[in-house]
């Protein structure tokens, strides 16, 4: 604030103001420090412990996209976040041992990353976080590590140790079923043979793909359910039989138009499949649902 003199053209200030004349205070504008955005101290643990697996998420994200496994994993990972951000005005701070175990787990999963194949290490690295959430959530532990060893490349391993031994059963057993419906045919391998007529059950026939899925929904359902460690176990075991009843089926009854006894549009390969997969996912969640009740 400058002091004007009042004569007449003389507009500027006096130079002893400020000196002589003491100048007024100016009030001081309060500065307000940006808002952060308020996180609790379990996000803040589990952020840290994610950020610490960063090898892991990079092995993870270049199997889904370099075409060597199915992506399938990411469905798996998505879900455990969304059950983590559905829960997280329920996260509590997990007790010390948890904490400790977590972090020697992801000290293991950082050597295993040196010195073992890519994907031991991302079992430790998938344990270590599987240990701190299943104490922020405070729910059953199998499940929650269900889903996040599904979160794993796993489905090209399957493939190549069960797909043909699965391939196998499936065409002998519908080759069975078959010969009771009247078709004299039988089993080669992991073929059907009806006179001079093959039916080859190739690989995606052999039903790795459904017993992810039947063992992803089979964990998914436990959670919800918070079932325990041997009802989780039951209900995988159920999934892997009635998947297997499922593919039985699936590929008994596409023989027909595979074989060219009778002409389906082409659609129908797909929908006959879809059609199995959910009358055996019917009774599992039944059975899941059911016996939580029973135990709650």
């Amino acid at each position: 604030m400058a002091e004007l003199n009042s004569r007449v053209g003389r507009t500027m200030p006096s130079p002893l103001f400020g000196v002589l004349v003491a100048e007024p205070a100016m009030p001081q504008r309060s500065r307000r420090r940006p808002a952060w955005p308020t996180m609790s101290r379990p996000v803040w643990m589990l952020a840290a412990l994610a950020a610490a697996l960063w090898p892991h998420w990079i092995y993870l994200a270049r199997r889904m996209v370099d075409g060597s496994d199915e992506p399938w994993g990411a469905l798996a990972l998505a879900t455990v976040a969304a059950l983590l951000w559905r829960d997280r005005g329920a996260l509590v701070q997990p007790t010390r041992a948890a904490v400790v175990a977590s972090a020697a787990l992801a000290v293991m999963a950082a050597a295993a990353h040196l010195i073992a194949p890519d994907l031991a290490a991302a079992v430790v690295a998938m344990l270590a976080l599987g240990m701190f959430l299943v104490h922020a959530l405070q729910r059953p532990a199998t499940p929650i590590a269900v889903l996040l060893l599904l979160a794993l490349p796993v489905i090209a391993s399957l493939q190549f140790y069960l797909g043909f031994p699965l391939r196998v059963l499936v065409a002998h057993v519908s080759s069975w079923l078959l010969w009771l419906s009247g078709l004299d045919v039988s089993a080669a391998g992991a073929s059907i043979v009806l006179g001079d007529r093959t039916v080859l059950i190739d690989a995606p026939c052999a039903g790795i793909g459904m017993l992810w899925l039947g063992s992803y929904l089979a964990a998914l359902a436990s959670h919800l359910q918070r079932a325990d460690a041997r009802l989780t176990a039951l209900a995988g075991v159920l999934a892997g039989a009635l998947v297997l009843l499922a593919n039985i089926a699936r590929n008994t009854v596409l023989f027909f138009p595979e074989s060219g006894l009778v002409h389906w549009p082409a659609w129908t390969h797909e929908a006959v499949g879809l059609a199995a997969f959910i009358a055996a996912m019917i009774p599992l969640l039944a059975f899941v649902t059911h016996r939580s009740r029973r135990t709650s």
